[in-house]
């Protein structure tokens, strides 16, 4: 029997499921916690302890990291990529490269199974299904097998883009233990992740209030302009299909997401948020864009109100890539510090608080109505506070205004 520890507190391990995919035996799942947090359990009558699993952790025996060799801010050329896009369009742009040339992309999705929203990485091979994986998703997406998928594929001598938290970039290289010319690794900004089990009861929560069944979400749409602006797509009561637009800052979920309240244990001593990074390319939001570049002229392509992104150039791989996709972005050199001034999780991890505790313990015991109920209490009054300041078109700062003054009188 073996005695094997994959870690000693919670704060050590990123539920990315490396040790899942690379284990022989298939002796490790992914299991929830107390508040759906998942955990790598090891069944002791299958595992024969031969330490795989410990060598695939990307997190405690973290792969090489550097430092980024070019700062770029970017936006598509692609008019309906910078629509579905969070930001700029990076992501889309890189990912179609691959795809044209009969390669596969992975990355986070929201696919809707069983009647819940699913946070999962999928695998696509046709630029058809890419609108799956663009826009950003405030929540831990399950590795599943994709690991072990994109392996074969790097074998079957296909271009691979992984696209990932830097954690789940770091397991996967650690997964695959060498280098793959053929692998374009692209690790995001990251603040950190709530739950699966937390994202799914607030999907509940939320479609009761709308009065219907939540079918698609949309954390960051650009209907209504650049910013934290949310679109829920649901069914009512008669079956019929309805959208909810609104700034996420109303919501309890985006809201306490931003105030990095409910992320996991780890993510507030991630090794990963460091100038020095993973993955072959960064990308993010390049938030405060006009503050750091106040005389640019946005008929050069950049911004619009329809997002900037920033790329970190971080390897020969990533510069390769980018070279490739050269015409299909306006690309404008900068600097680490411009966009690390924006972005804090490129020097240092999320701030922990006490009222992470407080929240998921609620949850815990009473579920998200009361957890919506705490934040409808405490935090509502002053919501414009948090509300993401410069990358909101001045009508929409008004109307979220007028809809702070309605929750206030209610």
């Amino acid at each position: 029997m073996s005695s094997i520890v994959l870690f000693d507190d919670k704060k050590d391990c990123c539920g990315c499921g490396a040790c899942m995919n690379v284990c022989p035996k298939n002796a490790i799942r992914m299991a929830e916690d107390e508040v759906g947090f998942v955990y790598p359990e090891i069944d002791q009558n299958l595992c024969v302890g031969c330490g795989a699993c410990k060598k695939a952790c990307g997190y405690q025996t973290q792969p090489l990291m550097q430092k980024s060799e070019a700062v770029y801010a970017a936006a598509s050329n692609n008019d309906n990529f910078l629509r579905k896009s969070a930001s700029g369009g990076a992501f889309a742009v890189l990912a179609e490269n691959v795809l044209k040339k009969n390669g596969v992309v992975y990355g986070a999705a929201l696919p809707l199974e069983n009647g819940k929203l699913e946070p999962k990485h999928l695998r696509i091979d046709t630029v058809e299904r890419l609108p799956e994986l663009q826009g950003s998703k405030y929540v831990q997406s399950a590795i599943g097998d994709t690991y072990a998928q994109a392996q074969k594929d790097l074998l079957d001598g296909k271009r691979v883009l992984f696209s990932g938290t830097p954690c789940q970039i770091a397991g996967l290289k650690q997964y695959l233990k060498k280098d793959y010319e053929n692998l374009l690794t692209v690790d995001i900004i990251c603040h950190g992740v709530p739950s699966k089990r937390f994202f799914q009861s607030f999907m509940e929560d939320y479609g009761k209030k709308l009065g219907g069944t939540i079918t698609e979400f949309y954390f960051r749409d650009k209907s209504k302009g650049q910013g934290m602006i949310t679109r829920s797509v649901y069914k009512n009561k008669h079956g019929e299909r309805q959208e909810k637009v609104i700034t996420g800052n109303l919501l309890s979920y985006v809201n306490l997401f931003l105030r990095s309240f409910t992320y996991r244990k780890n993510c507030y001593s991630c090794p990963f948020a460091s100038e020095k990074r993973v993955g072959d390319l960064t990308l993010g939001d390049f938030w405060g864009f006009h503050e750091e570049y106040p005389s640019y002229d946005e008929k050069q392509g950049l911004s619009n109100g329809k997002g900037v992104s920033c790329i970190l150039v971080n390897t020969n791989q990533g510069k390769a890539a980018l070279e490739q996709c050269e015409g299909q972005f306006v690309l404008m050199t900068s600097d680490f510090e411009k966009v690390a001034r924006h972005n804090d999780q490129l020097h240092s991890p999320s701030k922990y608080s006490p009222k992470r505790e407080q929240i998921l313990e609620l949850y815990q015991k009473e579920g998200y109505e009361a957890v919506d109920r705490y934040f409808h209490k405490n935090y509502k009054k002053d919501i414009l506070k948090y509300t993401v300041s410069g990358m909101l078109p001045k009508g929409l700062k008004r109307n979220i205004k007028k809809m702070a003054g309605k929750i206030k009188n209610k």
